[in-house]
């Protein structure tokens, strides 16, 4: 049995379109006023003009017309006839440059119709908070996914030690940062994820080269190559891949972390870290001292809103905020600065840690607390914290008043996401987060 064709969700409708090209903020408006104006002066101008080329015949000229506006017909209709005329003279107006939008439109857009709609979204995007984001892994990917619905004013930095997998391999056959992490915030933060997505995240099961690389790591990679650096190559996917943003490495530089657990254990590269049992103690990077993108500090500098994770509270979290330059601009910015929690512990990394020891671990790496905290309060179903038990892993349990004596504010809320694991709700989070940069931004505060 043939299988039915896809249909395409379908858009606001023709009238709803046309609306938009009126609605405040599109800048169109003014235009539409200004051709309508520059269409009745031309009007007048050319009517008063045959009245001057005919100045001899004007009486054969107003006399008809004289007659017509004081017949009775007239007296009942004229009203009607004159505002009918000037609704279609207006709507017409409209519908050409419309049509001109269109015409001009089509040779960029695939849909020219949704003009409107493509035009009022970005703009309604623009105005929205400025946040930077700072992590990796999956736990910022989920952040992005949400934020970007909302605003595209948005910067994330993403870690670039990780040393396994793909990564790891073009790390050291290039000796260039990992791309993994850049590649999944980029994706998170494009229109068309889904095939962004599918691109960037295919992994190649083939050929001995390619064999367990994802397109997306190549691409950086190349690019890489080709415009000299990591930084480079941000820069051109940023406009390639025309993200609500942008995506950028800590640092242009490979770099490796080095952990120290219980009973001064040390542990080198991001991969090995949570294999070794127990909490990580302290993180550190060699170099000490790499050089920082210049664009994360120009966004630390004029952010709303800085965010650490979610994410793997060392690798992910704490990685890209060891650099001395970061940890200067975060520490002198007066730009709150929210951290969101992992819901879990994850074994060989944060095992038994709560709320208030994430923050810690913060404190002591980068020298300043955050000042909110965000936490899951919502319920976790029972099978699937019997996985994680079998992981070694469990709910990271939080003190409301241990918090406020670390000077941080607690912010709670119901933000799980739907599947098997207890991870946030991209949406959900991303709410708690721009809900809370549009209340400071307006002068109304964090409470």
């Amino acid at each position: 049995m043939s299988q039915p064709k896809p249909t395409r969700p379908k858009g606001p409708s023709w009238t709803r379109r046309m609306r938009l090209w009126l609605e405040p903020g599109m800048g169109v408006k003014r235009f539409v006023f200004a051709a309508i104006a520059a269409a009745l002066f031309g009007t007048v101008a050319l009517v008063a003009g045959a009245l001057w080329v005919l100045a001899d015949a004007r009486a054969a000229i107003a006399l008809p017309l004289e007659a017509i506006l004081v017949s009775d017909g007239w007296r009942r209709w004229g009203g009607w006839i004159t505002g009918t005329g000037a609704f279609l003279g207006v709507l017409g107006s409209v519908v050409a440059i419309a049509g001109l939008n269109r015409s001009l439109l089509s040779n960029w857009m695939r849909r020219p119709s949704e003009a409107a709609v493509v035009l009022h979204r970005r703009l309604q995007l623009s105005r929205g908070p400025k946040i930077v984001a700072f992590g990796g892994g999956t736990g910022l990917s989920t952040l992005l996914r949400g934020l970007r619905t909302r605003s595209s004013n948005l910067t994330a930095v993403v870690t670039v030690a990780d040393d396994g997998g793909s990564s790891g391999r073009l790390r050291e056959a290039f000796g260039m940062p990992a791309p993994g992490d850049l590649s999944d915030c980029l994706a998170a933060l494009s229109d068309d994820e889904q095939e962004v997505g599918r691109l960037m995240e295919y992994r190649f099961t083939r050929g001995d080269l390619l064999e367990g690389h994802t397109f997306g790591n190549l691409l950086i990679t190349t690019l890489s190559e080709v415009e000299g650096d990591i930084a480079r190559a941000s820069r051109a996917l940023n406009r390639l891949l025309d993200i609500a943003g942008a995506v950028w490495p800590v640092t242009s530089e490979p770099v490796a972390l080095i952990a120290e657990k219980a009973e001064g254990v040390t542990v080198r590269g991001e991969s090995h870290i949570a294999t070794a049992p127990g909490r990580v103690q302290r993180l550190r990077i060699e170099p000490k001292d790499p050089p920082v993108v210049p664009e994360v500090l120009e966004a630390i500098e004029n952010a709303d809103l800085i965010v650490l994770g979610p994410g793997s509270l060392y690798t992910s979290v704490v990685a890209p905020l060891l650099l001395p330059d970061v940890q200067v601009a975060l520490r002198e910015t007066t730009t709150p600065i929210v951290f969101v929690c992992n819901i879990m512990t994850e074994a060989g990394e944060t095992d038994t840690m709560n709320v208030e020891d994430h923050v810690t671990a913060i404190r002591e790496h980068l020298g300043r607390s955050p000042d909110v905290v965000i936490v899951n309060d919502e319920a976790i179903d029972a099978l699937i914290l019997d996985s994680y038990r079998g992981e070694e892993a469990e709910v990271v349990t939080f003190d409301r008043k241990a918090l406020k004596e670390l000077d941080v504010e607690a912010l709670t809320a119901s933000m799980l996401g739907v599947g098997p694991y207890a991870q946030h709700d991209p949406e959900r989070l991303a709410e708690v987060v721009t809900s809370l940069a549009r209340r400071i931004r307006s002068g109304e505060g964090m409470a």
